[in-house]
């Protein structure tokens, strides 16, 4: 049966949580990628997020509150952008140039690299988190995209694709995923107008050989001795293609290593009986020992796999700090 994508996701309301709570508690959620204040007027969020293919989607219904980035850019290493289509009320925007007011059907681009300022009017919202090669590869050089504005007719089948996408998140299928996340880059690249043309060939060819790596790896992570030459052969590239691929993101090894943890946290994330055994979980996904999976864990989240358990234990998957570990994660891999 194929794996709901359900069980990367997570529900925030602010009705859920005493008045005097709930914005604490929703400032503390975003506190990875975002400066959190109040803005004009009473204050309410009600948010549902999913992890996508290299997009994080999330649906949200904001008021009184205010998201920046500004001195946070120098140093949390975010490197992706944020695509926000306003479906209600109206969203003010500060990026470089005059403030802006997006008003329902308006969609804009922005580069977490670059400061930004959105303060929210009893506004529904759907944001799409997007790994910046995937932008690149629909849009073209990233430099120019900071504060571009998406309007009608050109964001049309974008906003109906996303919208799909929230109302089916908790039932897609991982495995079907990938091949979103490509009808993604396509659809994009067409809601970009003329300026979307000189989205890049190579780039999208490189895009769709890193999923093709990808295919071929996750259903053999338990192979310890997966080599180069395997993944080169079952992937349909050479080896020198393969090394050039996945030079940025650290080389094929740390590629590999970082599926592998993915697969662990997911697999922590489930917070079922096999989450909690060290020996099966490195058999299954084919780390070389208990400690090297551990020390591997904790350099890439920032948290023991006894303290990640431990936030977890006995709590609902919509509990506010679950959500936080949860979301951190994503944020970290999608850079």
């Amino acid at each position: 049966m194929p794996t709901s994508a359900a069980a990367d996701s997570f529900r925030f309301s602010s009705d859920d949580h005493p008045v005097d709570e709930a914005f604490a508690l929703y400032a503390t959620l975003y506190s990875r990628g975002s400066d959190v204040s109040r803005g004009d007027g009473p204050f309410f969020a009600r948010v549902r997020g999913w992890r996508l293919d290299k997009v994080l989607l999330f649906e949200r219904r904001l008021s009184g509150v205010v998201h920046a980035r500004r001195e946070r850019i120098a140093g949390d290493g975010f490197d992706h952008f944020v695509l926000t289509h306003v479906l209600e009320g109206q969203v003010r925007l500060q990026a470089p140039g005059p403030p802006r007011l997006l008003k329902a059907g308006m969609s804009v681009l922005l580069d977490t690299r670059r400061p930004m300022r959105t303060e929210h009017d009893d506004a529904l919202i759907l944001t799409a988190s997007i790994a910046r090669d995937v932008i690149e590869a629909a849009l073209g050089p990233a430099g120019r995209l900071h504060g571009q504005v998406l309007a009608s007719p050109h964001n049309l089948v974008l906003a109906d694709f996303l919208a799909a996408l929230a109302r089916h998140g908790d039932t897609l299928a991982s495995a079907a995923l990938p091949a979103l996340g490509r009808a993604f880059v396509d659809i994009l690249s067409s809601a970009g107008g003329d300026a979307a043309r000189a989205g890049r060939e190579d780039q999208r060819r490189d895009l769709s050989r890193r999923e093709a790596v990808r295919r071929f790896v996750i259903p053999r992570l338990a192979d310890k001795a997966l080599s180069v030459e395997a993944i080169a052969a079952g992937a349909g590239i050479s080896r020198s293609s393969l090394y050039r691929l996945f030079e940025k993101q650290g080389g094929v090894a740390r590629f590999i290593q970082l599926i592998r943890l993915d697969a662990l946290r997911r697999a922590l994330d489930t917070q079922g009986p096999a989450a909690s055994d060290d020996a099966a979980l490195v058999q299954r996904l084919g780390f070389s020992s208990p400690a090297q999976m551990a020390r591997l864990f904790a350099d890439t989240y920032g948290a023991t796999l006894a303290s990640y358990r431990a936030a977890l234990e006995d709590k609902p998957r919509d509990d506010p700090g679950v959500s936080k570990q949860r979301w951190d994660g994503w944020l970290g891999e999608l850079g």
